[in-house]
C-alpha cells in the first residue's frame, strides 16, 4: 500500500496560506506549483480543510483562503483528521484466508494492538502545533 501524502500537502497548504502576504496570490494553481501538484488536488485539500473548520474564504467569491483560527490552536492530529478517512498507521489486512486459523484470526488479534500505536500517534499529533511549523519553514527560507 503506498502511503498517502494528504497529510503532508494539507499542512504544505496550511503553511503556505499562513505565511502569505496580503497581496500574494492563493490560487489553487500557484498552491499547487509549490506543492509541485495539480490544482484540482489542491482545491479538494481546501475543501476538506474548509469543512473541518480548518480554513475559511474571506473576499469576494470564490474567495482568498485564510486560517479559520489561530495556527497555535490547530495540531497535526487536526489536519490528519481532516483530510485522511481512515488514519490508521497500520491497515490490517482484510484479504487474509478465512480458513486458516491464524489467516481467520490476525485481523481481530492485531487490532488492539494497532489501535493503541493509532492512539499514541495521535495523542503525538495532538501536540505537535501548525504555528510551529510554520516559524520552523519561515525560518528556513
Amino acid at each position: 500500500m503506498k502511503p498517502s501524502l494528504r497529510l503532508t500537502n494539507a499542512l504544505h497548504i496550511l503553511v503556505y496560506v499562513a505565511a502569505a502576504r496580503p497581496t500574494d496570490s492563493l490560487s489553487s494553481k500557484i498552491i499547487a506549483g509549490s506543492i509541485n501538484t495539480n490544482p484540482s488536488r489542491v482545491r479538494a485539500l481546501l475543501a476538506d480543510l474548509q469543512n473541518a473548520g480548518l480554513l475559511k474564504r474571506e473576499g469576494d467569491y470564490p474567495g482568498r483562503p485564510v486560517l479559520a483560527k489561530p495556527s497555535a490552536e490547530i495540531s497535526f492530529a487536526d489536519v490528519l483528521q481532516a483530510v485522511e478517512d481512515c488514519a490508521a498507521v497500520f491497515p490490517i489486512d482484510e484479504h487474509t484466508n478465512p480458513d486458516c486459523p491464524v489467516g481467520s484470526a490476525m485481523g481481530q488479534s492485531l487490532s488492539k494492538y494497532y489501535q493503541e500505536i493509532d492512539h499514541q500517534v495521535i495523542e503525538t499529533m495532538s501536540k505537535m502545533k501548525l504555528s510551529d511549523l510554520v516559524a520552523d519553514v519561515t525560518k528556513a527560507c
